[in-house]
């Protein structure tokens, strides 16, 4: 599945109640959970936001925090900014994990192409290796295809290396949440 196809593959729209509930729940867990532990804004340069009309949660890991430079094999401190995620990989289909590698527009394409694969592919690797479940697990690799902002600088370049964790609503959360309560 395409990642467009992916971030419409749970629809909401024909479920209001359902669908504010599930909001609710989305800006909760980012607020309360999220943005109070090591991928807080507040600790680092990470990013946490809503989008999808709060449906979504989006969390921008700088590629510095989980490799070093041209590197595919996670750092020792990567597991910090990772362990956090698994909690949403523990049910199945209670959430889907979208893990979307970004890079500047460095190098050759092929070169580009390959260190976003190969960085993705070790990110789910990490999360298969520690346990959790990766059924509900999408990887990407996007390459320099989708920069935040342009590359001409250093600075720049760096914003653009990054590993985004989309958050969102499976089935059963879709489910539960028809029922009247999300039970995570």
């Amino acid at each position: 599945m395409t990642f467009a196809q992916m971030i419409k593959s749970v629809d909401l729209s024909k479920e209001p109640k359902a669908a504010d509930l599930i909001r609710k729940f989305q800006e909760l867990e980012a607020r309360e959970k999220l943005m109070n532990g090591p991928l807080s804004p507040k600790q680092g340069n990470c990013n946490i936001e809503l989008f999808r009309k709060k449906e979504v949660i989006v969390i921008t890991i700088p590629a510095s925090e989980l490799f070093a430079p041209n590197s595919t094999e996670l750092s020792a401190g990567a597991s910090k900014f990772l362990k956090p995620i698994m909690r949403y990989m523990k049910d199945p289909d209670m959430f889907r994990v979208l893990l979307v590698m970004h890079t500047d527009n460095t190098g050759s394409l092929q070169y580009r192409d390959n260190i976003t694969a190969d960085r993705v592919d070790a990110v789910t690797a990490w999360f298969d290796d520690q346990g959790a479940d990766t059924s509900y697990t999408f990887s990407y690799a996007y390459g320099d295809e989708s920069p935040l902002v342009p590359n001409t600088s250093v600075e720049n370049r760096n914003k653009n290396r990054r590993l985004e964790v989309y958050l969102m609503p499976g089935s059963k959360m879709l489910e539960e949440a028809k029922k009247g309560k999300i039970d995570f």
